[in-house]
């Protein structure tokens, strides 16, 4: 069991509520309605081809894997090229000792996917702030430096946790110390920035952020940090050789915008039907894993060979997904406020030129969204 942070979760939300706007009410519905869906999907109709490229060791990746297998593109008129970096399996062999099969692995010189399902807070932050002030900082973005904008985001509000030295049990005793996040710009930064402004830290001063992309329990046993963020892989990991969470940024739920469908701006405007059909197939594999986990674990099987039923039962409740998967709007204005301070320019953005929320917009005024959980 995770320590909690001396504040309740109203204090953490407060430090942000002068700075962040609430969202507003949603626009009308849109003036073309949804095709008719019948019970089994869409009619007969062409299949649309996309390229998809699925990333990190996570669940909310996973969630592409289920829609593969289950045959929930396909019913959604997508003819799906989808496949797993070779970055990833490379991890998953150094952090869960799995070994992928190699049938599924990206081939060298691939096409590029016009979609990732990444990282909303980098990739937003990689298109506001100033190129010149990322190359001054060596700071390498790791959000897709193609113009995009944010489709829907299955990761809405925090999540993750902090494992630290064993012989560091309460969040105050970081003080002075050094806590790791994987990389700049990213939602395991953000969190370490809010956890230092819930605790009225200083970061630089108060406390040492320190960028270490292993992101792993060896940031600690090799005294690189003495406390690190960890995204789920690195937990499993970590509670496998006897850490405990001293933080669970979970409970806290704030808003922040993680794992979003990222999409190509210049390519969703002549495709706007495939990302139309992309979307539906997002929101209707979020309802099958929700009403049947053996959907998730027969995908972490065959495509990432995770057969442990301990693991698989660990990343299957390591996420809730939001059934109706906005973007997150209120996320991102949180990322305005955690890092105006370092880049000023973010104040000439409204995050709303970032996100196009249509697609889920159109599948819940409809009804359809609702219509999956009866």
């Amino acid at each position: 069991m995770s320590r909690s942070v001396n504040f309740s979760e109203m204090r953490v939300v407060k430090l942000l509520e002068s700075s962040i706007l609430r969202i507003k009410s949603r626009s009308a519905v849109a003036a073309i309605a949804l095709l008719v869906l019948t019970a089994s999907g869409l009619p007969a109709q062409q299949l649309l081809p996309l390229r998809i490229t699925t990333g990190t060791i996570t669940i909310m990746r996973m969630i592409q894997w289920v829609a593969y297998e289950e045959g929930i593109y396909k019913k959604n008129g997508l003819d799906v090229d989808q496949c797993i970096p070779q970055g990833t399996v490379n991890d998953m062999k150094r952090i869960l000792n799995v070994t992928s099969p190699a049938q599924y692995t990206c081939k060298p010189g691939g096409a590029r996917s016009p979609f990732s399902l990444s990282g909303g807070t980098p990739a937003f932050l990689s298109q506001a702030v100033d190129p010149a002030t990322l190359a001054k900082n060596r700071i390498r973005a790791e959000g897709d430096p193609v113009k995009s904008v944010n489709l829907a985001s299955v990761q809405e509000r925090t999540d993750y946790v902090l494992f630290a030295r064993k012989d560091i049990t309460l969040p105050e005793q970081l003080k002075g110390k050094r806590i790791g996040f994987t990389g700049r710009l990213n939602i395991l930064e953000f969190q370490a920035l809010l956890f230092a402004k819930a605790m009225g830290w200083e970061p630089g001063k108060d406390v040492t952020l320190v960028e270490d992309r292993a992101g792993t329990i060896e940031g600690i046993t090799s005294g690189r940090v003495d406390a690190f963020i960890a995204g789920e892989g690195p937990e499993w990991q970590a509670l496998q050789a006897g850490y405990k969470p001293l933080i669970d940024f979970r409970a806290w739920k704030v808003p922040m915008a993680s794992s979003s469908v990222n999409a190509d701006r210049a390519w969703l405007k002549d495709n706007r039907e495939t990302a139309r059909r992309f979307i539906k197939s997002l929101v209707d594999t979020i309802a099958v894993m929700k009403k049947d986990k053996q959907a998730a674990y027969r995908a972490m099987a065959k495509y990432y060979n995770i057969t442990d039923p301990k693991m698989q039962e660990f990343f299957y409740n390591a996420w809730d997904f939001p059934p109706k998967p906005y973007p997150a709007v209120e996320g991102l204005r949180n990322v305005k406020v955690m890092y105006r301070g370092i880049y000023p320019e973010l104040d000439k953005y409204k995050v709303e030129d970032f996100v196009d929320d249509s697609f889920i917009r159109e599948l819940d005024q409809s009804g359809y969204i609702d219509r999956l959980y009866k």
